[in-house]
């Protein structure tokens, strides 16, 4: 049986770090397991961690955080070699990753690719798409996205919110778009979208 294997992305600032909390707070009785670049940059909500070292946190709901001080390759070899497994792997990606490589890995042995998720700030996703230094990683990003998170839609106008759909629709036209305030969306949403392979789109 193969794990499945999320890729979650979107430029610095939009929102993954709070996102991957309340995913970790909900996860609804799964195992899941977090491969992350930086513990430091993660609250997580100390009722919620039973056990600590300085590459892994475990949780009280059975899920676990893992670093990547020995590289990814380890920590994913980690994850899988655990008992029991996890029953979904998640990898948040750094700000100016490309998740279209990183979602490579979704296809290693006992794995399954479950989808890209890319996050993109209300407030500033457009002037960064325009910002002519990371113009290419923020669209390369939400054009390889399997779902889109418009996060921080509590600090824009709905009319603004409405624009910006129409604009991501143009750049990714087959993506689905989910709104969410403060990284705050269903796990069901996240999980389970199965992948799309966005090469053709991006050549």
């Amino acid at each position: 049986m193969s794990i499945p294997f999320t890729v979650l992305g979107g430029y610095l600032g939009a929102g993954k770090t709070t996102m991957v909390n309340h995913l970790l707070a909900n996860a609804q009785g799964e195992r899941l397991a977090l491969i992350i670049n930086d513990f430091g940059a993660i609250n997580i909500d100390a009722d919620l961690i039973s056990e600590q070292t300085d590459d892994q946190i475990n949780l009280t709901n059975g899920c676990i955080c893992c670093g990547m001080s020995a590289g990814f390759d380890e920590a994913l070899e980690g994850l899988l070699a655990r008992v029991p497994v996890p029953d979904r792997i998640i990898v948040e990606a750094s700000g100016v990753a490309d998740v279209i490589s990183l979602a490579q890995y979704g296809h290693h042995p006992g794995l399954r690719l479950d989808g890209i998720v890319v996050l993109a700030d209300a407030e500033t996703v457009r002037a960064k798409a325009r910002d002519k230094y990371v113009d290419k990683t923020v669209l390369r990003q939400l054009k390889g996205a399997d779902l889109l998170v418009l996060n921080k839609t509590d600090l824009v106008s709905k009319e603004k919110l409405d624009e910006l759909e129409r604009w991501l629709q143009d750049i990714a036209p087959a993506t689905p778009i989910v709104r969410a305030s403060h990284g705050d969306v269903s796990v069901t949403a996240i999980f389970g979208i199965g992948h799309t392979d966005r090469a053709a789109v991006l050549a």
